[in-house]
């Protein structure tokens, strides 16, 4: 693909749609658009076609759909960069007429007025929208033969409706309409080549159980599926079919709060979230079918659903021929797995892999129910999902979307995409402390795991403002702007009760925005002087503000213990047993939020207690992964007490990380450039005997693999030539070298 291309083209549109006063007849049917074009070839030669697209949309030619992306709009501030594609169209082509025909879909460039949690309606909030419209080059030889330009036409299609939160309506029964000119618009946007993977469908789902209920026919596809359905079935022309989706059904009767769209329609303390003028009382995500004559056949295309059950209205289990979902998500490649003789472990690392991608469409997201990238989130997921993904590309643009959005002053969003959320902001359009910290920590994780250079110098100057413009807050007014450790149990789901040692976190959130972007500005030479002094005096400040007598810090919570330890508040290895005797106070469960749970696996493994996070791992009480996964849904859910929840969410999916760093003994250097520096040192557990891990890195294949022999353990090690290691083992071994591997042997 050509990086730098230059479109000739215009951008082309259907007709503008009026959806009423305060686009509450969005709703209604709105039939989608499609462009459509006749060309005539002499000869067939090389042929690219150069395409973007604001809104989703599908590409034909000659009736032959082009590659197989899903939802592909690369979702970023698309007044900064719009991600154009490049496909090899040459094996579509014929010699004399040809047609090229695109059908576009709303996708996040025409969002619903929706009210997300009765506030944002992203057609206000966001920072442009429209109607879809596509640019497109058709380039051979380095000559374009066809442009997008006023010479298209343009008819509609059997979408009525199509929403990315809500779902989508279609008359089967109705053919393109009767063709018209297109609408054109000038190139006003910066614009370049795609460079992150794409949606793309995975493994299909058969259905477990098919029930006549008095609702309908009730599917249970026996595990949480992000994606989308397909169903084939016999009915009459005109005949309405609905399809339900929800993530919960008790008593054969859907429960659909989990996955309300904006939480729209929910209950709380008797007040239902309201969704603006027309929208649907309860944002269920749904799916219209208006049937044609005999056989029907309807797959998902502008939207994905999160589900594990389906209701079906309007059909009888004898008239349904197949049904079966299939996953959608972007295609990251995996290049860590840990694989043991445990079969809960395997379970529970299989559960996250599927919730974190159940949750990755273009961004890292949330849940079905928000599709936002919150960068709080991506912190504490961060190590695991850098152990796990070929994030090289992915997380590029994710800190760019971040940087795109950063405000006059210098802060950085909530989420990125901007949507308006802004909870407890350092200003307008501007997020809570830990939510910031995404910025320069992505950027310095970026380095560690995979030594791009460019990518902190192009950053640097942003980075720096976003430090300096914190810096000039007054400290105790900068650090009253923190949510703290979001989801511990000790809330109990109440978002708007304070978090654990709220304040303690806040301050340890200044340390740490100082910490990565030190480190940062060290790699590329610059001055630090001043942000190391600045550094040393908040620490200071942070130590005498909130040390205890009985050297715990701030409340003496889990998240305060965390952040503690990992600021080197206090002997570190002190406070860590100090926080292995909290641990045990509060029963073995932890307690922390997010941030602090990321950090609980990483220090407890750094410092030797891998009991304490097994104990964890392995809870029988009402809170712990078993009883999270007692449902059998196959997936996490967003908090392990509470009501206000998804059951379809990775923000505790951080427990990934330990699989690599403590069972494997994995553990990336912090100084490390692009995997260039690590320790070795597995935790030998007594209820594992066998763990086999592969992890690809910028510098080759690593592998840790053991197993148990008469009581000893004999551990093989293949570490690419240019990383430098650490063997660290608190027993007694014998090492020995054999092609390129090292094994091995504890004695005793």
């Amino acid at each position: 693909m050509d990086k730098n291309y230059h479109f000739q083209g215009c951008w082309i549109k259907g007709k503008d749609v009026d959806y009423g006063k305060d686009d509450s007849e969005y709703y209604q049917d709105h039939r989608n658009c499609i462009l459509v074009k006749e060309f005539y070839l002499e000869h067939i030669q090389e042929t690219y076609l150069y395409i973007a697209t604001l809104g989703y949309s599908i590409i034909y030619l000659n009736n032959q759909r082009i590659g197989h992306d899903e939802l592909n709009l690369v979702w970023t501030q698309f007044q900064k960069c719009v991600y154009y594609d490049c496909y090899d169209v040459t094996s579509y082509l014929k010699e004399g007429q040809n047609q090229i025909k695109i059908e576009l879909g709303n996708g996040m460039f025409n969002p619903s007025p929706l009210r997300l949690f009765g506030k944002y309606n992203l057609r206000e909030r966001l920072g442009e929208i429209g109607e879809p419209r596509i640019l497109c080059d058709l380039v051979s030889h380095n000559q374009v033969i066809l442009s997008s330009d006023a010479s298209w036409m343009q008819g509609e299609g059997h979408f009525l409706f199509n929403n990315l939160y809500l779902g989508e309506r279609v008359d089967l029964r109705l053919e393109m309409s009767v063709l018209k000119p297109v609408e054109t618009k000038e190139n006003i946007y910066h614009l370049e080549a795609n460079f992150i993977p794409r949606i793309r469908r995975f493994q299909n789902v058969q259905s477990l159980s098919m029930i006549e209920t008095d609702e309908g026919v009730l599917i249970d596809f026996n595990e949480m599926i992000s994606g989308f359905i397909n169903i084939s079935f016999k009915a009459n022309a005109g005949q309405k079919v609905r399809l339900q989706y929800s993530e919960r059904c008790v008593h054969h009767h859907m429960d659909y709060k989990t996955c309300l769209a904006g939480s729209v329609g929910e209950e709380i303390h008797d007040f239902v979230i309201p969704g603006g003028l027309g929208a649907p009382k309860k944002a269920i995500q749904t799916d219209e079918i208006i049937s044609k004559q005999g056989i029907n056949h309807f797959t998902n295309t502008f939207t994905y659903h999160s589900f594990r059950y389906v209701l079906i209205e309007g059909l009888s289990k004898a008239d349904i021929y197949e049904i079966y979902a299939t996953y959608v998500h972007t295609d990251l490649k995996q290049i860590g797995n840990v694989k043991t003789d445990h079969t809960f472990y395997n379970e529970l690392f299989d559960v996250a892999m599927r919730t974190k991608l159940n949750n990755v469409h273009g961004t890292f997201e949330d849940c079905a129910r928000e599709r936002l990238g919150y960068g709080g989130d991506m912190v504490a997921l961060a190590t695991s999902n850098l152990y796990t993904f070929d994030l090289e590309h992915f997380y590029k643009k994710i800190i760019r979307d971040f940087r795109y959005e950063q405000t006059p002053n210098g802060g950085i969003p909530e989420t990125a995409p901007y949507m308006g959320i802004q909870s407890n902001g350092t200003a307008q359009r501007e997020g809570p402390l830990l939510w910031q910290l995404v910025y320069p920590y992505l950027t310095y994780k970026h380095y560690q795991f995979y030594g791009d250079r460019s990518l902190l110098e192009e950053e640097y100057p942003y980075l720096n403002k976003q430090l300096n413009y914190l810096l000039s807050f007054d400290l105790e007014e900068v650090v009253e702007h923190c949510l703290g450790d979001h989801g511990s149990i000790l809330i109990a789901g109440e978002f708007r009760k304070p978090t654990p040692d709220k304040l303690l976190l806040g301050y340890c959130t200044m340390l740490l925005l100082l910490r990565y972007n030190i480190g940062i500005a060290k790699i590329l030479h610059k001055e630090t002087n001043m942000y190391e002094q600045r550094y040393d005096e908040i620490k200071k400040i942070t130590i005498q503000k909130f040390k205890n007598e009985d050297g715990s810090f701030g409340e003496g919570t889990q998240s305060g213990y965390a952040f503690a330890i990992a600021l080197g508040l206090d002997d570190e290895r002190l406070l860590c047993q100090k926080f292995v005797e909290k641990i045990q106070t509060d029963q073995g469960i932890f307690n922390s939020g997010i941030f602090g749970m990321a950090l609980t696996y990483e220090i407890l493994a750094k410092y030797g207690y891998h009991e304490v996070i097994e104990n964890w791992l392995l809870q029988e009480s009402d809170i712990g992964f078993k009883a999270m996964l007692s449902n059998g849904n196959k997936a996490l859910a967003e908090l392990f007490v509470g009501e206000q929840l998804s059951l379809n969410h990775a923000m505790f999916a951080s427990y990934q990380q330990w699989y690599y760093q403590g069972l494997a003994g994995i553990c990336i250097e912090n100084n490390a450039v692009a995997f260039d520096k690590m320790k070795l040192k597995p935790y030998f557990s007594k209820l594992v005997n066998h763990v086999e891990c592969c992890i690809q890195t910028k510098q080759g294949m690593i592998q840790s693999n053991w197993q148990r022999k008469n009581n000893n353990i004999e551990w093989i090690i293949l570490i690419p030539e240019n990383i430098q290691y650490e063997i660290c083992l608190d027993q007694d071994y014998q090492k020995e070298i054999s092609d390129q591997q090292i094994i091995i042997h504890t004695l005793g």
